[in-house]
């Protein structure tokens, strides 16, 4: 499993590395007038990297959903762990979410926040999740603290949809990059776009094979204490 993560970082670095000249060197510039001039937006540049972050954010929290509900029906110990570094890592892409979210919006619409559908559902599905980690860290019984914390990812995953989909049924002055028609981008930024999201996702399985085996590691090293201190 070592060489398997390894290799899955070797191939989100080059595709995320290839995303990133793609976005910046063949992607078009944006331009709008203001003013009775051409304006370029270069802050558009960093959609490339925003929108696959947070898709990648709630594939994280599905997943964790998923191998929470696996360890519901099978007790077995490694979905525990799995669930929890999906949960962890879709936690942390969702941090990065709102930080390069804050950026885009200070840019495109001069504040800093908007409370429109898709950020005001993903700040509340940020803030249910912040309970999955308040959740776990107050149980100090394995058993308990793992079917407590399963049973609160396959509820709080509910949410991921209604982020999902809150542009597409609420009017929004957020974007909608793919419809029931396709892309809404030219081909360049669409190459762009996907080679990003395939990296990032890339990373995060990375991301979720090496928090496992941490996980593994510590239970190990905690079985061997209480082991010798018997």
């Amino acid at each position: 499993m070592e060489k398997a993560t390894k290799l899955l970082f070797a191939i989100a670095a080059v595709l995320l590395l290839t995303g990133l000249a793609l976005a910046f060197l063949v992607a078009p510039q944006i331009v709008i007038q203001k003013d009775g001039k051409d304006v370029s937006i270069f802050s558009q540049k960093i959609f490339y990297f925003h929108a696959p972050i947070a898709e990648t954010s709630l594939v994280a929290f599905v997943i964790g959903a998923i191998f929470g509900a696996l360890f519901l029906a099978r007790k077995e110990r490694k979905y525990d762990f799995l669930s929890f570094a999906s949960v962890e890592l879709g936690f942390v892409f969702g941090a990065l979410v709102m930080w390069t979210g804050d950026i885009w919006t200070r840019s495109e619409w001069g504040t800093w926040w908007e409370w429109e559908p898709r950020l005001t559902t993903y700040l509340i599905l940020m803030l249910l999740y912040s309970g999955y980690f308040v959740l776990r860290s107050a149980v100090s019984e394995e058993s308990s603290k793992a079917r407590l914390s399963a049973a609160y990812s396959v509820i709080a995953a509910v949410t991921v949809p209604f982020t999902f989909f809150a542009i597409r049924l609420i009017p929004s002055v957020h974007p909608i990059v793919f419809d029931s028609s396709g892309a809404k981008m030219e081909h360049s930024m669409l190459a762009a776009f996907l080679v990003s999201m395939f990296g990032m996702t890339v990373l995060y399985v990375a991301f979720l094979l090496l928090r496992y085996q941490t996980l593994l590691a510590g239970e190990e090293v905690d079985y061997l204490k209480n082991k010798l201190g018997g």
